[in-house]
């Protein structure tokens, strides 16, 4: 399912209250796990909804709106509301660079959320935001599905400088998690 490209602020405003709108009245159970997500729970239809409406405004590519306090304010409105379970996720990686990084504290409490817990690790990561570390370091030793799934489907291009390298691999021995990179690197911002 694939969202309209949106090139104003009126049409992201208006993405994110249909967003919104999908998401049901009472926070929905979670759902049995399934094997094609290896072992994460299925997906509601709302949450296979408000994804790709996320993901249209994480790809929109004018500076002036990835910089309107409106729109950054409305998209961190839908990434905070619970109700959208995993629908959230595009919505917080939307957030993911250095001018949102004032929301950092809006989104920084959902490290603790299963649904969305990577995605809030990556997003503070891009935002550059300072002062989660310890927060963050309680998800290396997550057993979480949220954590796990994310954690395999991130891809190697996170890396931090060469030298660095020793003391990853003393905290993840013959591993090469990007994951715990990030933060090593992170940490240090």
């Amino acid at each position: 399912m694939s969202a309209p490209t949106l090139v104003s602020e009126e049409e992201i405003l208006a993405a994110c209250e249909e967003a919104i709108r999908l998401a049901p009245a009472e926070f929905p159970p979670t759902l049995p796990p399934s094997k094609e997500l290896s072992g994460a729970p299925e997906w509601y239809s709302f949450e296979h909804a408000a994804w790709p409406i996320g993901e249209s405004i994480r790809r929109v590519e004018k500076p002036r709106l990835k910089k309107n306090y409106a729109v950054l304010a409305k998209v961190a409105e839908v990434a905070t509301y619970r109700n959208l379970r995993r629908g959230r996720q595009s919505f917080i990686m939307a957030l993911g660079f250095v001018a949102a990084r004032e929301f950092a504290d809006t989104v920084a409490p959902f490290l603790s959320d299963p649904d969305v817990e990577g995605q809030v690790l990556d997003t503070l990561i891009k935002m550059k935001a300072s002062g989660y570390t310890q927060q963050a370091v309680s998800l290396l030793h997550s057993d979480k599905a949220g954590y796990a799934v994310w954690q395999r489907s991130t891809s190697t291009g996170i890396q931090s400088p060469g030298k660095r390298r020793n003391r990853t691999s003393a905290i993840c021995p013959g591993t090469t998690c990007p994951v715990r990179r990030a933060i090593l690197t992170w940490s240090r911002i």
